[in-house]
């Protein structure tokens, strides 16, 4: 007999039901069981290869990344699934991610004949909650959050039943055997009919917080604009774009313009929200100034039972400005006092928010990473266990040796509860995976991932926060092309912010990489010609500051119409005299100061607003013009602002936007002309639709690379980190 060790994403998606029923198909004697967060297989060498081919037609969501085999003693009983056995693991051991209710289940909830009908937790071995309820793996019901829930003698049938696709299902749970609903008042009075009753308040015009997969969402009618100005106040968020939850497809495309790779991604597994094109103007005040609107489908029974009867509902995570998504009721209460609730008692073990996707330049691209898409594998590997800390930002790990894990997205550093998130999680996977040999970690001496990298007792190395996206790109480039000696690829990073070494701040860099003997050589060539802005928390969060501020460096005439005057004169000193300045390369705080140019940009009371009002307002011109720019030493945006000025006095405001990006657009092309090299781009600025589809119309045959499996964004600084400390001891390894 023969032994296999198979690894890759095959706990938690139906895996060992499906070896077991392919096993007594073959006829083959022997078991199968989890080890670890592998699957051990034994059975009969004659049925090898017939098996090896068979696994093609694995579970849909399983993945495997490697096979191993070695003889094993003769077991004369029919196959079987054997009990899981846990032993150290390894980061070839995928996590198992949180799935979509699939079709089949999504049908018994609503039919009046099975036992499932309007069951809000009904799921399959294939659909549902996995990494949310996990404790450890193997991935087993005893090591969830569903390990005190009794089956039912019906579901305990289906369970041990090889001919149900509920066999072996670990979120089991049917009425019998209930995961209980609880709807509590705002005096935190329980009440009966728990699902009803949240109806109805959401009928009603009530905000209702109802607890999901990964945490609590904020919910209410999407038209009751009330609710909704109530929400943005609970989560002191005024302008900040909100989710849209609707029942189905048709729905969806009444509100948005959705292509077939949109369509696709709105109804897979991972359920992600969607940013589409707006189609109406009738759900304006959920993404105020903008002409893009997030939406998605209903992703448990419990969701879908709710919008079937409501109807389109605002989706936003329960958390206060800067914190993790609320997971228990306690927390819940505690910061949102007086709400309406829909609890359940089914505890998860990890928060998680809800992905984000985002067409650009042709590809749906990860503007968040998280629920359905991590905790993210991917094959690459290190001769020691490497764990790069990420950044301020969209905070994530990353761990790597024989595979390589990226967490889910945490969001950033701006409270404690975030700092016990982030710590909580660094526990979780130390446990899974080991103590760090090395750690990387950010350049910047205030991010507190650096901080707390600092204290993991093993040797740290700082990663310049572009050289950790230059090898974010590099590590995801290279899983669908491989690098020749001597062959060199391009990298153009814009975002906000990053330090650089000599403590300016970074935004708009331009790098070469070498692939030269196993390792990568990088190089700095070209930064974003450098502005002074103010270093002010307040005014860099101020459009028409940083505009006035660019305006008044480059001599523009309208700078006096930006800022009113005792602002412009204070601006105008310490801009002169350098005091309370900084200087940046950004091309993220260039994108502010263009958006206060045209009158779109405000204070950014979130992330990339400005950025965002500026696309939406571009979008409207049909232009295909740009401004001049030099690409010297540095690459020259004088000439466009010499040129946009004229565009600016006339109040051109959509003009002077589109001819802006297309003139990004053209900076990323002359930079690929000029040496002649593929292009990949990396930072948040390159999450800009219109930015993104200009480049793929522009380039033609030029090649370009925009990541597809990590968002472009500080979500990939974690894998760029670790990809920089495994290279340096390729590199120092090959010096020897």
């Amino acid at each position: 007999m023969v032994k296999l060790r198979i690894s890759g994403r095959v706990q938690g998606v139906g895996f060992r039901p499906f070896i077991y029923n392919l096993a007594h198909k073959l006829g083959t004697k022997g078991y199968v069981c989890n080890v670890g967060g592998q699957v051990e297989v034994v059975l009969e060498k004659a049925h090898l290869e017939a098996f090896l081919k068979e696994l093609d037609n694995k579970p849909q969501e399983a993945q495997i990344t490697a096979i191993t085999q070695e003889p094993t003693a003769t077991l004369d009983t029919p196959f079987y699934i054997a009990p899981s056995c846990g032993v150290d693991l390894s980061l070839k051991d995928s996590l198992p991610p949180d799935l979509a209710i699939c079709e089949s289940c999504l049908k018994d909830t609503q039919d009046p004949t099975s036992r499932f009908y309007n069951y809000p937790f009904t799921a399959c071995a294939h659909c549902g909650p996995r990494f949310s309820l996990l404790e450890s793996l193997p991935y087993d019901r005893p090591h969830t959050s569903m390990k005190d829930f009794q089956l039912c003698e019906d579901c305990a049938k289906d369970y041990n039943d090889p001919t149900s696709r509920r066999f072996f299902a670990q979120t089991m749970s049917c009425p019998k055997c209930p995961i209980a609903l609880h709807f509590l008042s705002p005096q935190g009075i329980e009440r009966q009919n728990a699902l009803q009753e949240a109806i109805d308040a959401l009928k009603a015009g009530v905000v209702v917080a109802i607890k999901g997969v990964g945490g609590f969402a904020l919910t209410a009618l999407a038209t009751n604009k009330e609710a909704i100005e109530q929400i943005r106040t609970l989560k002191a968020r005024p302008f900040k774009p909100l989710a849209l939850m609707v029942p189905s497809l048709q729905e969806a495309l009444k509100c948005v313009h959705l292509s077939q790779l949109e369509l696709t991604a709105l109804s897979s597994k991972e359920a992600p929200i969607v940013l589409a094109l707006k189609k109406t103007q009738e759900y304006d005040h959920l993404a105020p100034n903008l002409n893009t609107l997030g939406v998605l489908l209903p992703y448990t029974a419990l969701h879908f039972l709710i919008v079937q009867e409501v109807g389109a509902i605002v989706f936003t995570s329960a958390n206060l400005k800067s914190e993790p998504i609320i997971t228990n009721l306690k927390d819940l209460q505690a910061k949102f006092p007086h709400i309406c609730v829909l609890n359940h008692d089914r505890p998860i073990m990890h928060g998680i928010d809800d992905s984000v996707v985002r067409l650009v330049a042709g590809k749906m691209r990860l503007v968040r990473l998280a629920r359905g898409f991590a905790p993210l594998h991917l094959p690459l590997s290190a001769p020691e266990n490497i764990l790069g800390m990420g950044g301020h930002n969209k905070t994530n790990l990353c761990w790597l040796k024989e595979g390589c894990l990226v967490t889910p997205e945490l969001g950033g550093f701006k409270s404690m509860a975030s700092l016990e998130r982030y710590k909580e999680d660094l526990s979780f996977y130390t446990k899974l995976y080991g103590v760090p040999k090395v750690v990387g970690l950010d350049l910047h001496p205030g991010y507190l991932s650096s901080q707390v990298g600092k204290e993991q007792n093993a040797p740290t190395q700082e990663v310049q926060h572009h050289t950790a996206h230059l090898h974010a790109l590099l590590a995801e480039w290279g899983l669908t092309h491989t690098f020749k000696d001597g062959q060199s690829v391009l990298a153009f990073i814009c975002d906000g912010a990053g330090l650089s070494y000599e403590k300016s701040i970074w935004g708009g860099e331009v790098f070469l990489a070498t692939y030269q003997k196993g390792f990568f050589k990088t190089e700095h060539l070209h930064s974003l010609e450098t502005t002074f802005y103010p270093s002010s928390t307040s005014l860099l969060k101020d459009a028409h500051s940083l505009g006035y501020a660019l305006a008044y460096q480059h001599h523009l005439a309208f700078a006096p119409l930006l800022c009113e005057s005792t602002m412009a004169k204070n601006l105008a000193t310490i801009i002169s005299k350098r005091i309370a300045t900084i200087p940046s390369t950004s091309v993220g705080r260039l994108f502010d100061a263009v958006a206060g140019f045209c009158s779109v940009g405000t204070i950014n009371t979130y992330e990339a607003q400005s950025a965002m009002q500026l696309e939406s307002l571009a979008t409207t011109h049909p232009t295909d013009e740009f401004y001049p720019f030099e690409i010297q030493e540095d690459i020259l945006i004088a000439p466009m602002l010499k040129a946009m000025e004229r565009d600016i006095l006339s109040e051109n405001h959509a003009l002077a936007a589109k001819k802006f990006h297309n003139t990004l657009a053209h900076i990323a092309l002359g930079l690929s002309v000029r040496y002649n090299l593929p292009l990949l781009l990396g930072g948040g600025v390159f999450l800009n639709r219109l930015l993104g589809d200009t480049i793929q119309e522009i380039f033609k045959d030029r090649v370009f690379f925009l990541p597809e499996i990590l968002p472009p964004t500080d979500g990939a600084l974690a894998l760029g980190q670790v990809h920089f400390v495994a290279n340096s001891l390729k590199g120092s390894h090959a010096s020897c």
